[in-house]
């Protein structure tokens, strides 16, 4: 995984121009007084530049360039990058005052995932938080990860961490960076269509499943990854749009294969049903979705494209595992998808039938 690395300059120098003109002045012999008269610029002005306490004008550095035959574009950039290097210095000052804030988010996870190095810390580790989450300033990463929370988090049995969850989210986002810049305009009808070949999909092997769904959606626009949940999360997947591309992402939450496909499908409705609602959390989908509309119309879609309606007196009749693989085969999907259907609809989750549900971590397969 890509390591980040805080936008700030790696350089703790940058000379100011006014060392390099008395540098000049120096080699030719000329005082700062002899160069106000040579100028028309008043001598406190030299002095001033020279010391670094008035900023180097275009005016003055293009009248440099006629005395002394120094470049203008010379001095301009000398003085561009000492301004910078002061406002970035003054900048990390500030970051002193939000290493409390820095410090609250978990230090292991941070080296984990790959957002610090274990030696950073105080305004280092400020900065590359800040630069993680691309933001100026604490207050700034609240406004922009936490208070939207509240708008697309799904209604939720448990209390989720939204320190976290931003966390997560930044990750999913920069793991579909290069998919994301690479991603051709989305298409809704390639989407539905995508969405109707995915389940059949599930008979392979599931790290060469997912990848074919990765394809088949980035040819309608949509990006998807994987990215490792976690802890206090509570995430399955999400549906995000970033910057007019819809991206989706999911975790191995409870490492149920049926509850994967279940989880993509769920999350393409959500595209291509919601595309007003920016982002949607989901957290493994055992809230209440009836207090949602817009979730009971995204179950309802993947429900409808693991098992067609016309299946469904098939699937509540079955009461073997035998009867659920010839199910399966009929449809063309994996019996482990049928499975995780049946248990749904029934409410038995022991059994048989059960044992036909399978396992998966991407985060092994995908390796």
């Amino acid at each position: 995984m890509t390591t980040y690395i805080a936008a700030d300059s790696s350089f703790d120098f940058a000379p100011r121009p006014g060392r390099v003109l008395q540098r000049e002045l120096d080699t030719r012999s000329i005082s700062q007084a002899q160069l106000a008269s040579r100028t028309g610029l008043s001598p406190k002005h030299i002095n001033l530049v020279i010391k670094g306490t008035a900023a180097l004008s275009p005016d003055v550095a293009v009248t440099l360039e006629q005395v002394l035959g120094t470049s203008a574009e010379t001095l301009l950039r000398l003085e561009a990058a000492y301004q910078a290097h002061e406002a970035r210095q003054e900048k990390r000052s500030a970051f002193a005052g939000f290493v409390d804030w820095a410090t609250s988010f978990p230090r292991q996870l941070l080296i984990d995932r790959n957002v610090i190095d274990e030696a950073d810390d105080g305004v280092v580790l400020v900065a590359k938080l800040l630069d993680f989450f691309s933001v100026a300033s604490p207050s700034a990463y609240a406004k922009t990860w936490l208070e939207p929370q509240a708008s697309y988090k799904r209604s939720q049995l448990h209390a989720i961490d939204s320190d976290l969850t931003a966390l997560w989210l930044r990750l999913s986002e920069l793991h579909a960076a290069s998919l994301l810049s690479d991603a051709p305009p989305y298409d809704s009808a390639s989407l539905r269509s995508a969405a109707a070949v995915i389940p059949r999909l599930t008979v392979h092997e599931p790290g060469k499943a997912f990848t074919e769904a990765q394809e088949m959606l980035l040819r309608a626009g949509v990006v998807l990854v994987f990215v490792p949940e976690i802890a206090n999360t509570r995430i399955s997947g999400v549906s995000r749009w970033v910057n007019g591309t819809p991206m989706i992402a999911v975790t191995s939450r409870y490492k149920s294969f049926d509850g994967l496909w279940f989880t993509i499908l769920h999350e393409i409705a959500h595209v291509l049903l919601h595309p007003k609602r920016s982002t949607y959390i989901d957290v493994g989908f055992k809230a209440n979705d009836d207090a949602d509309s817009q979730e009971t119309a995204a179950n309802a879609f993947a429900e409808d494209h693991l098992i067609p309606p016309k299946f469904r007196d098939a699937l509540a009749a079955t009461t073997t595992a035998e009867g659920i693989v010839a199910l399966a085969t009929e449809l063309g999907v994996s019996p482990s998808v049928v499975a995780g259907q049946w248990a749904f609809r029934s409410g038995i989750w022991g059994g048989a039938i059960a044992k036909l549900r399978h396992k998966v971590d991407l985060a092994e397969v995908l390796a």
